[in-house]
């Protein structure tokens, strides 16, 4: 389990340490998370409501990893948005019943497994070593707590725990890859008949009536988005930061005034014995498994070695069998208990039984590196930052309440909070409900902008993005939703009309080509006819590139020919255009070409593709289970 984790580590925080936390924390502590209010929720797990402000988080969640993932080449006509929408519901949906399932089944990751997982995030890392400040520094700038973001990690440990026990326990035997072979590898020879509908169009004539009445039958496709433009102020600590520029002699003072800051915390090298005890432990258990710890701490003391007794005792699975072993500890990265007692060790030296929020742990203190303050022309950029934080930090506290009082005083004017505290009012356009850019593709700001009070022509309320960045905004130009009057679409309502008729003409030719074909003549003659091409693919694969993706789907879903016969099957592409399959011959792939390595590749492909169905199924029994509801979306 911890492997794969290693493997997806730099994909954890590969667009930041936010992207990071939504992964565990998209529905822990969901309720405390989101408004509600009066606000129906999008769908209920048990007694857990998911809102549709979580669903827009998720949302743009996901198109933040599809644009890192794409690049230059990202567009969003690429993807659905609806279905990019709901797969994010399904996806907080799962992760709820996993979260619930994980709490109820007693899923526990322990220290050690946290620690590896935190310590090798790339984020975290400093010449190859994980560095204490960068990480709370990081933390820090997303409002986060070590405990926080520690719990994270392990509840996110914990949910793969269960999906591993699922996934990774799956089995296939030889026969099953054969045959999973065979069927992946298999060829299809066809042809196929195109009829494109351009070929029709023009003997299709549209009447006014004709336009008149699908306009108003759709008159939802032809609406203009409720959109607005915006003027806003904001403060913020980064923006305060960027106007101040020290010079060397002041960052050498600041160095020498703050020395402990860059204080390098020596290594040290620790093994533990842990008794675990879940939450919710009655006091006779617990008080069982300090018993237990005493008696541990009793054989250690009696001359009995640490690691032998670890490896018999703990309850830290993954570190009993290094004897205890959890490697290099940094400052920060264990629970404050744990940190307090190993404070006090020399080397060599073990703990009494402490109790932490984990269990009941007794701790050796391995070895210890003396402590050293790394030198100014190291860390000068680091103290470059700590210096403009401070003092941007005092100006921010100066200026924030002012920015609160004079948004206040002044509910229909940004410009008096501008001039008095030097701040500049910045315009951004294009935002609607659910999306907007810049300051907008916060959900905070597009909320703020839809209040009845706002669009009446107030101020917002101070937006606090979060405690370092403050945001006043009003709406400069707001436009309605409104459906476009026909003279204004009427091309598109015509083109749309034409092609409806186009389609429903070319249907029953291709209906008729498909029955003369079934009959007896042949595709040849048929691709004859006017407007009628005859695209000759021949032996394809599932694969295939250069092959309409919805025909190539139909072909393969078509029954297997017999000897000298053909099959045939009419189906719509998704540009609207028909097609006439002919399949000839069908061949599986050639099970005496697999050498052992790729059979071994594709016994674990197969296993692991077999345990997520499997997976699937288990979530949709615990939906059930659950009571998951939906809201209806239909209105």
């Amino acid at each position: 389990m911890l492997e794969r984790l290693r493997v997806h580590v730099k994909g954890w925080l590969g667009m930041a340490i936010l992207i990071l936390i939504s992964i565990p924390f998209a529905l822990f502590g969901l309720q405390n998370y989101t408004s509600g209010g009066s606000e129906q929720p999008v769908a209920e797990v048990g007694d857990v409501k998911i809102y549709q402000a979580d669903v827009n988080r998720a949302y743009q969640n996901r198109v933040s990893q599809l644009k890192e993932q794409y690049g230059e080449q990202y567009s969003p006509d690429l993807f659905n948005e609806a279905a990019v929408r709901q797969e994010s519901l399904n996806r907080l949906v799962q992760e709820q019943l996993i979260s619930q399932t994980v709490a109820k089944d007693g899923y526990v990751a322990s220290d050690r497994a946290v620690l590896d997982v935190i310590s090798k995030l790339e984020a975290f890392q400093k010449d190859g070593q994980f560095d204490k400040a960068t990480y709370e520094q990081l933390l820090q700038m997303q409002g986060l707590t070590t405990t926080g973001f520690i719990e994270s990690v392990r509840l996110g440990i914990e949910r793969e725990q269960f999906i591993n026990s699922i996934v990774d326990t799956t089995l296939v035997d030889d026969s099953e890859v054969e045959d999973f072979y065979r069927l992946t590898n298999q060829t299809r020879d066809i042809r196929y008949l195109l009829l494109p509908v351009s070929s029709v169009m023009a003997e299709v004539t549209v009447t006014d009536e004709e336009i008149e009445k699908n306009y108003a039958q759709n008159e939802h496709l032809y609406k203009t988005p409720e959109v607005a433009l915006i003027d806003y102020v904001e403060l913020s600590l980064a923006n305060l930061m960027t106007d101040i520029n020290p010079s060397d002699e002041e960052l050498l003072a600041f160095y020498e005034s703050e020395k402990q800051s860059f204080m390098m915390a020596g290594h040290r090298r620790a093994s533990h014995i842990l008794f675990e005890v879940p939450e919710g432990t009655s006091i006779d258990d617990a008080e069982i498994k300090r018993a237990q710890a005493e008696e541990a701490l009793s054989r250690i003391k009696n001359g009995e070695e640490f690691s032998v007794i670890a490896e018999e005792v703990s309850e830290d699975i993954g570190s009993a069998k290094l004897g205890g072993d959890l490697g290099i500890i940094t400052e920060g990265m264990m629970d404050a208990e744990f940190e307090k007692a190993l404070a006090t060790l020399k080397e060599g030296e073990v703990s009494e039984v402490i109790q932490t929020v984990y269990g009941f742990q007794i701790i050796k203190l391995v070895s210890k590196e003396a402590d050293t303050i790394e030198p100014f022309d190291k860390v000068k950029e680091k103290v470059t930052e700590l210096f403009k934080r401070d003092i941007a930090g005092e100006k921010f506290n100066q200026l924030a309440e002012r920015f609160a009082e004079l948004s206040f005083e002044n509910p229909d004017s940004l410009e008096p909070l501008a001039d008095e505290l030097g701040l500049k009012i910045q315009q951004q356009s294009g935002i609607t409900r659910l999306n907007g850019e810049g300051i907008a593709s916060n959900d905070k700001v597009r909320h703020a902008v839809f209040k009845e009070d706002v669009l009446a022509g107030n101020n917002s309320e101070v937006i606090e993005l979060n405690s370092e960045h403050f945001v006043v905004l009003r709406v400069n130009l707001h436009t309605p939703e409104e459906v476009l009057p026909l003279e204004a679409v009427k091309n598109s309502v015509e083109l749309s009309v034409k092609k409806e008729k186009s389609q429903r003409l070319l249907k029953d030719k291709a209906a008729d080509f498909l029955a003369k074909a079934t009959s007896g003549v042949s595709f040849n003659e048929l691709a004859s006819q006017d407007g009628v091409l005859l695209e000759d693919v021949g032996p394809v694969t599932r694969n295939d590139q250069s092959t309409p993706a919805k025909l190539l789907r139909e072909a393969f879903s078509m029954p297997h020919p017999n000897e000298d016969e053909r099959k045939y099957k009419l189906t719509t592409l998704d540009n609207g255009d028909f097609a006439v399959i002919e399949l000839a011959k069908v061949t599986d792939g050639d099970v005496s070409e697999i050498d052992e390595e790729t059979l071994r590749s594709f016994k674990v492909f197969l296993a692991r593709l077999t345990g997520e169905v499997t997976l699937a199924a288990s979530l949709a029994n615990l939906s059930v289970d659950a009571g998951v509801v939906f809201a209806d979306q239909s209105e």
